[in-house]
C-alpha cells in the first residue's frame, strides 16, 4: 500500500523540522513518555531477530560501505525495521559505542516514538520523513547527549516504508551533513530492494505505473502475491473492503474474457471494477484493477440465474449461488463429488441440501473418516444400508492404511446398480489426497467458499440461525451490528458466525443485540495469528474500551497498564472496538 506520508527525499526547511520537533513533542507527551530523569530508559527487547528478511540481506552491505566512509569519524551507523526495532549498528568508535549501549541503542531494542519519545528513528518512522534530532531536542533527558539522522526506507514496489538507516554521534560533533548522509544511505537500499524484485513484478510495476499516468482513478495491481495501489486507491476503500478487494483479485488472475465488473463490499458499497491480465511470454505475470465507485451494477454482472435454495443453506451471492447451482447439477448426475473448502464454511451443510433437493425422502449416510477405529465399518454399514447418498467427512484425514481399503469398498459399490452418490468433504489443502487411491473414485473437485468471500449473505444466514436457535423468540440485530459482523473476518466460516450468535443471545437474552453484546474477537483484525495469552489480552483491552466508552485514558487506568503500552497492543492486535 502507498502512504500519505511524504517521502524520504523530500526536502525539509528549517522551519519544518521546528515544526515536526514540536509536533513529536506533542506526541511523545500524549503517549505518556517521561522525559525527565537521567536514567536509561527501559525498552522494550526482542532476542529473535529476523536477520534473513530482504531489508537486512540488502542495507548489510551499504551499512558496511558507510561505515567504512566513516572510518576515523566518532559516529555509528545503524538500520531498524519498520516498527524501530533495531536490526543492525556498525561502530567505529569503541567509547561511542558503549555510550549507545547503556541507552539500549542496540540490535533488539525498541526506539518508536510512543516508547521513547522525540528521536531520529521514531521521529523519522512516525513521520515518514528524514529528520535530524540534536541533543535537547530528544524528549528523554537520558539520550540529550546525542545526535541522530533518521532516513526512512521506502519499498519501491509498494511505497510502504520497509525501515530506517539511523546515523548517530555525540552532540557536541554534530554535524547536519549527517542527515543527507542518512538520506543517501536510504536510497541506495531502495535501489538494492528494486534491482532484487522478480522480472514479473517489475512488469506488473511498469503496467500499474502506465495506469496511474493515464487516468486520476482508483488502481491496484497483485502480482507474485504483491498487492499494491496508488495513493487513489489508498484512500477510496477501508480496510476491510481493501482484503475483499485483494481476495478477489486472486480469483481474477486466471482466464476469463471478463475486462469489467461489479464487486459488492463487505461494507455495502458496490465497485466497478477494470482488469488487465499482464502476461509474461506463456505465464500470468499479475494483474491490474482500475476501481471506481459504482451507484448502480451493470446488469450483466446482477442478472443471476434463479436457482432453487438447497435445504439447509440460504445465500444469494454469487460466489454461493454458483457453488450450490453446481452441486445440483452434480447431483443430478450422480457424479461422485469432492466438497473442499475451509472448516466451518458449510460443505457437509452442501451435500446434505443436495441429497435432500434430489430425493427428501431417500436416507442419507454420514462417514467421518477422521474416526480411524471405526471408518471401515462406517463404510461397510452404509454400503449395506438402503441410503442413495453417503458422505465420507474429511478423507484427507483418512489414515494411510485405511485409504486402499475405503477405496475398495466404494468401488466396489460403484460397480451395482443403481449407484450411489458418494460425496467427500476435504480441507483446502489436497496434500495428503495427491496419492491417494479413494481420491480417485470422484469425478470432480467443487470449491466451498469461505464466509468471507461471501459476506452479503450473513444477514441471511444470521436470519435463518437465529430462527434455529430461538424460535420463539423475537431477535433483532442493529444494523451497526451487521456491519461489524460483514467486515469480521471469520476464520471459523459459518460454524464461528453460529457460536457469535449463540454468544450475543447469551449476553443479551432479550431485546436488540448490538455490537457490544458480541465477542471481543469481532473488534481486532491483526495481522498475524495470535497465541492464547495473546487472545487472552486481547478480550481483555477490548472489555476494558467498551466499558470505559472509548476511553483509552481510563481504560489503561483500569487495567493497570502505560497508555503507551495500551496503544501499542492497540495497533499490534489492530483491535478497532
Amino acid at each position: 500500500m502507498t502512504t500519505d506520508r511524504r517521502p524520504a527525499s523530500t526536502l525539509v526547511t528549517t522551519d519544518d523540522v521546528s515544526s515536526i520537533i514540536a509536533q513529536s513533542w506533542q506526541r511523545s507527551r500524549q503517549a505518556g513518555v517521561v522525559p525527565d530523569g537521567s536514567n536509561p530508559p527501559r525498552l522494550q527487547f526482542v532476542e529473535d531477530l529476523d536477520l534473513r528478511r530482504r531489508l537486512v540481506q540488502c542495507a548489510s552491505p551499504i551499512l558496511d560501505r558507510l561505515h567504512d566512509d566513516l572510518s576515523g569519524m566518532s559516529l555509528s551507523v545503524a538500520l531498524t525495521d519498520e516498527h524501530a526495532q533495531v536490526m543492525l549498528r556498525r561502530d567505529n568508535d569503541p567509547a561511542l559505542a558503549a555510550r549507545l549501549d547503556s541507552v539500549s541503542f542496540a540490535p533488539g531494542f525498541n526506539y518508536s516514538e510512543d516508547v521513547i519519545g522525540t528521536n531520529g528513528v521514531g521521529t523519522a518512522l512516525e513521520t515518514g520523513m528524514a529528520v535530524y534530532v540534536s541533543g535537547r531536542e530528544h524528549f528523554h533527558e537520558a539520550i540529550h547527549d546525542f545526535t541522530c539522522a533518521g532516513a526512512p526506507i521506502h519499498n519501491p514496489i509498494l511505497g510502504r516504508v520497509e525501515g530506517l538507516i539511523d546515523i548517530t554521534g555525540l552532540a557536541r560533533e554534530a554535524n547536519p551533513l549527517m542527515r543527507q548522509l542518512a538520506l543517501g544511505a536510504a536510497r541506495d537500499i531502495e535501489s538494492a530492494l528494486r534491482s532484487t524484485g522478480s522480472e514479473k513484478q517489475q512488469l506488473v510495476l511498469g503496467e500499474f505505473l502506465a495506469a496511474c499516468r493515464r487516468r486520476q482513478t482508483a488502481v491496484y495491481s497483485l502480482s507474485c502475491g504483491v498487492f499494491m495501489s496508488n495513493s487513489i486507491g489508498s484512500r477510496l476503500l477501508d480496510p476491510i473492503d481493501e482484503a475483499f478487494l485483494r481476495e478477489e483479485a486472486h480469483a481474477l488472475l486466471g482466464p476469463s474474457r471478463i475486462t469489467q465488473l461489479d464487486l459488492h463490499l463487505p461494507s455495502g458499497a458496490t465497485i466497478t471494477v477494470k482488469r488487465n491480465v499482464i502476461e509474461d511470454g506463456v505465464e500470468v505475470a499479475g494483474v491490474i484493477l482500475e476501481v471506481e465507485r459504482s451507484p448502480h451494477a451493470t446488469r450483466a454482472i446482477m442478472r443471476h440465474r434463479s436457482i432453487p435454495a438447497l435445504p439447509g443453506s440460504t445465500g444469494s451471492s454469487p460466489q454461493w449461488t454458483r457453488c450450490s447451482s453446481e452441486l445440483i447439477a452434480l447431483a443430478s448426475s450422480e457424479a461422485n463429488t469432492i466438497l473442499r473448502g475451509e472448516g466451518g464454511s458449510g460443505r457437509l451443510t452442501l451435500a446434505r441440501g443436495a441429497h435432500l433437493y434430489k430425493n427428501p425422502q431417500a436416507p442419507i449416510v454420514v462417514v467421518d473418516c477422521a474416526a480411524t477405529e471405526s471408518v471401515e465399518a462406517g463404510v461397510s454399514q452404509a454400503i449395506e444400508s438402503s441410503a442413495t447418498t453417503i458422505v465420507l467427512r474429511d478423507i484427507d484425514l483418512l489414515d494411510a492404511h485405511l485409504d486402499q481399503v475405503v477405496s475398495d469398498l466404494v468401488s466396489a459399490d460403484q460397480r451395482s446398480y443403481p449407484a450411489r452418490w458418494i460425496v467427500a468433504t476435504s480441507s483446502t489443502d489436497g496434500t495428503r489426497l495427491l496419492h491417494s487411491a479413494l481420491a480417485r473414485n470422484f469425478a470432480t473437485t467443487l470449491d466451498v467458499p469461505a464466509l468471507r468471500h461471501h459476506p452479503d449473505d450473513i444477514p441471511a444466514i444470521i436470519r435463518m440461525r437465529l430462527g434455529q436457535i430461538t424460535p420463539h423468540r423475537e431477535s433483532d440485530i442493529l444494523d451497526d451490528t451487521l456491519r461489524v459482523l460483514k467486515k469480521y473476518h471469520w476464520p471459523g466460516n459459518v460454524t464461528e458466525l453460529v457460536g457469535t450468535l449463540e454468544f450475543a443471545l447469551r449476553v443479551k437474552p432479550a431485546g436488540a443485540i448490538t455490537p457490544a453484546d458480541l465477542p471481543p474477537a469481532l473488534s481486532s483484525a491483526p495481522r498475524r495469528t495470535m497465541t492464547t495469552m495473546e487472545s487472552t489480552e486481547r478480550d481483555a483491552i477490548v472489555v476494558a474500551l467498551r466499558d470505559c466508552g472509548g476511553n483509552r485514558v481510563a481504560a489503561a487506568k483500569s487495567l493497570g497498564i502505560a497508555r503507551s503500552s495500551l496503544y501499542r497492543k492497540i495497533e499490534t492486535f489492530g483491535i478497532h472496538a
